[in-house]
């Protein structure tokens, strides 16, 4: 995880230039503090900082009971260079950002309207209505806002999350204003009615939600790249250094060190590594182990035996003990579990949408080298077949954007946890391990699609698995997540088993 400063600054940095380049323009209200720890995922703590710190630099003004407002004025043209450079120096991260919700958005729009149904999503859509004769930014504002109330209605804890740090990632603030207008059509041209993505949700016909999502986000990436390349050509300053612009971390303001290692040593439980009935290493060995204090740990094993996956004896220590009914029925009882296993769930429910197109884009780039690879961590004693192909499709996504966001959900799915539901663990032939072989098999075959398929296939299954357990468990919200196959087949995937 990482640390606050890093956070700190992340926040800084990025409100600084959205305030410096008129994203939020003179008195305009900032986020509430609330809706910046949501969005940034830092702690109010954080928030606070960050906006003393603007308030000491003159960039905001505060007030008791009210929101922030930006305080910043332009005022000589060099300061607009200043502005127009730090945009130019994340051009290649915004178009890939562009880029990665071209692939990744249409798809779980499309969803979330088959999860709520047409006249729910119409309820969100429609009211973009009243704002179709308003401004582009204010226009995309409210696209945004009833995108991210659709996006909610699937249920799923990271959808919206994803597309908040997306959209945070493409931000251009002097987009179309007067001064830097480009010379040719105006950009967003047959999309910029919101209501054009309204009539393609209140069809019913996913399909054509997808397919138009995909086409506006196309365009939009072809139009902001001549945007870009002309703003570049217009200011004659040769190559510019790039850097990356786009940050997401799911775990970020409530994650706490306990809690890890528990997640930690339910996998290692569920992957055999700690067998049933063995004891856990002392305390101070765990500690001195993940370099935290013994109280630490202490906090982790009261976790576990809550759990079920764990029985804390005096002198003896701490005897792991795999998944039964009634420990798994009284943790469902623990709040910070229930949204684990939620949050969970919804990762498993994401990967189902997202590793088919992600396998796409990724498998062009993986060559015999890393196919041996592969072979080699696939005979391994404790390999999760699944989480090593995952694994590879990351490292080779050409996409910085969507790598990033493959990685960080790949985090929150313990594979332990899914193989802690078998009486032999990891070395049981689950379904899971005969799919995920299968599916390199195809790989090496060089049978992309099925291949692609049959990763999202893999997640299905592990959804269905774990969510039916946790709603005969006590977990009744876990029902809400359904499996997508309708979804993968729209996008080209089987989605079988």
């Amino acid at each position: 995880m990482e640390g606050k400063k890093t956070l700190h600054d992340y926040l800084y940095e990025n409100l600084k230039e959205q305030i410096q380049t008129g994203y939020y323009k003179y008195g305009e209200a900032l986020p509430s503090m609330n809706r910046l720890c949501e969005d940034y995922h830092v702690g109010i703590r954080t928030v606070r900082d960050v906006l003393s710190e603007l308030r000491e630099q003159g960039m905001i003004r505060t007030e008791e009971r009210r929101p922030s407002t930006a305080a910043y004025r332009k005022a000589e043209e060099g300061d607009r260079l200043s502005d127009v450079m730090a945009v130019l120096r994340r051009k290649t991260s915004v178009l890939e950002v562009y880029e990665t919700m071209e692939h990744l958005m249409p798809m779980l729009f499309a969803f979330s309207v088959r999860v709520c149904g047409v006249e729910t999503a119409m309820e969100h859509l429609g009211r973009l209505k009243k704002h179709r004769r308003k401004d582009v930014r204010d226009r995309w504002k409210s696209s945004s806002n009833a995108l991210y109330n659709l996006l909610d209605g699937s249920h799923n804890l990271l959808f919206r999350d994803i597309f908040t740090s997306l959209e945070i990632g493409t931000r251009i603030p002097f987009f179309l204003e007067p001064e830097y207008t480009p010379p040719f059509p105006a950009c967003c041209g047959e999309y910029d009615d919101p209501m054009w993505m309204a009539e393609a949700v209140s069809s019913g016909d996913t399909r054509l939600v997808q397919e138009r999502f995909t086409r506006m986000y196309r365009s939009l990436g072809r139009d902001i790249k001549r945007y870009l390349d002309w703003m570049e050509s217009r200011i004659g300053a040769g190559d510019i250094e790039q850097i990356n612009g786009y940050s997401w971390n799911p775990q970020q303001g409530r994650d706490h060190f306990y809690i890890q290692i528990t997640r930690d040593l339910i996998d290692r439980i569920g992957l055999g590594i700690y067998e049933d009935g063995s004891f856990l290493p002392p305390e101070a060995v765990l500690a001195r182990e993940y370099g935290v204090s013994v109280d630490t740990i202490r906090r982790t094993i009261s976790m576990l035996n809550r759990l079920g996956f764990g029985r804390t004896y005096n002198v003896k220590g701490t005897q792991v003990t795999l998944f039964n009914d009634q420990a798994t029925f009284q943790s469902m009882k623990n709040k910070v579990h229930k949204k684990d296993t939620l949050l969970y769930l919804s990762g498993l429910q994401f990967m189902a949408l997202a590793s088919a197109p992600a396998a796409r884009l990724a498998v062009p780039l993986i060559g015999e080298s890393e196919l041996g690879h592969m072979r080699e961590e696939l005979a391994g004693p404790y390999a999760v077949p699944l989480s090593i192909l995952m694994n590879h499709i990351i490292e080779a996504m050409p996409l910085e954007p969507y790598r990033i966001i493959l990685k960080q959900v790949s985090g929150i799915l313990h594979w332990g946890y899914y193989y802690s539901f078998y009486q032999d663990g990891i070395k049981a032939a689950s379904q899971l391990n005969q799919m995920s072989h299968e599916a390199f098999r195809r790989l090496e075959a060089g049978d992309t699609e099925a291949f692609a398929g049959l990763l999202s296939g893999c997640c299905c299954h592990a959804l269905e698995l774990v969510r039916n357990s946790m709603v005969i468990w006590g977990l009744p919200e876990a029902g809400l997540l359904v499996t997508p196959r309708e979804n993968l087949r729209l996008a080209g995937g089987t989605g079988e088993e």
